[in-house]
Order: structure tokens, then C-alpha cells, then sequence
């Protein structure tokens, strides 16, 4: 893992900890939600090796009581991220040489038919993540 792979991975874990805080959580309590050990959020939040099962079980009980406390806050949330796959579901009707697609090309530095490919990848994949996080506020 390079310098900036690590300083990215002690913010998110610093984040972790201090929404764990603002949710008033221990780490007893968010170990229990996660149905992991305590000793494994200490170690996430210190900084040492946990596995990606346990980083995300970790994460997506931190989620999951965020969304019941305050879903309005995940609704606003989820926004972006649906109007985003809004405009990647559009990028398969373009029509090649058009003003739009010439800018989008130059400004991706990809060629319409990449675009449209990733298109098809992005979009569904920003929708259902949405759409989980929707659902946790029920």
C-alpha cells in the first residue's frame, strides 16, 4: 500500500470512529450490530489489519443505525447518487459526433462507445446502491 493509499485508509477509519462516537455507540455496541468481536473495531479504529469481511460488516452496521436514526439525512444523501445514474443511463442514446459527445469524449478522454460501456456498468450499480441505502431507512 502506497503513502497516499495509507493517509486515505487512516481518514476513513478515523471517520468510522468519530461517527461511531456521534452515534453514541461503543465499540462493544457496534460489535454486537456487526456480529463481529470488539477486539476487531479496536484494531479497525487503531489502525491494524482487519479483514474486508470485517471492515464491511463494521461499516454497514454503522450504516444501518445511521439510516434508522435519521433516513431523511440518507435520503438526501442517496441524491446525488441517483441523479449521477440518471445521466449515465443517458449516455447510451447519444448519437456519435454530436456537440454533447464531443465534449464528453474530450472531457473523459474516452471514445463514445467506452463511455457507453462504462455506462451500462455505472448506472446500475450507482441505482442499487442507492436503492440498499433507501431501503434501510424501513
Amino acid at each position: 500500500m502506497n503513502t497516499e493509499d495509507k493517509n486515505t485508509d487512516k481518514k476513513r477509519r478515523a471517520m468510522m470512529r468519530r461517527i461511531r462516537k456521534k452515534l453514541n455507540l461503543t465499540q462493544t455496541k457496534l460489535a454486537a450490530l456487526a456480529g463481529v468481536s470488539d477486539r476487531f473495531v479496536a484494531r479497525m479504529e487503531r489502525g491494524k489489519s482487519v479483514s474486508f469481511i470485517t471492515q464491511d460488516r463494521i461499516t454497514g452496521a454503522l450504516v444501518r443505525v445511521t439510516a434508522q436514526r435519521n433516513p431523511e439525512a440518507v435520503r438526501q444523501a442517496v441524491q446525488p447518487a441517483l441523479e449521477t445514474a440518471e445521466k449515465w443511463e443517458r449516455v447510451p442514446s447519444l448519437e456519435p459526433g454530436t456537440e454533447p459527445v464531443l465534449k464528453l469524449e474530450e472531457l473523459n478522454g474516452k471514445t463514445l462507445a467506452e463511455l457507453k460501456a462504462q455506462a451500462e456498468k455505472i448506472a446500475p450499480f450507482l441505482r442499487s446502491v442507492a436503492n440498499m441505502a433507501l431501503l434501510l431507512t424501513k
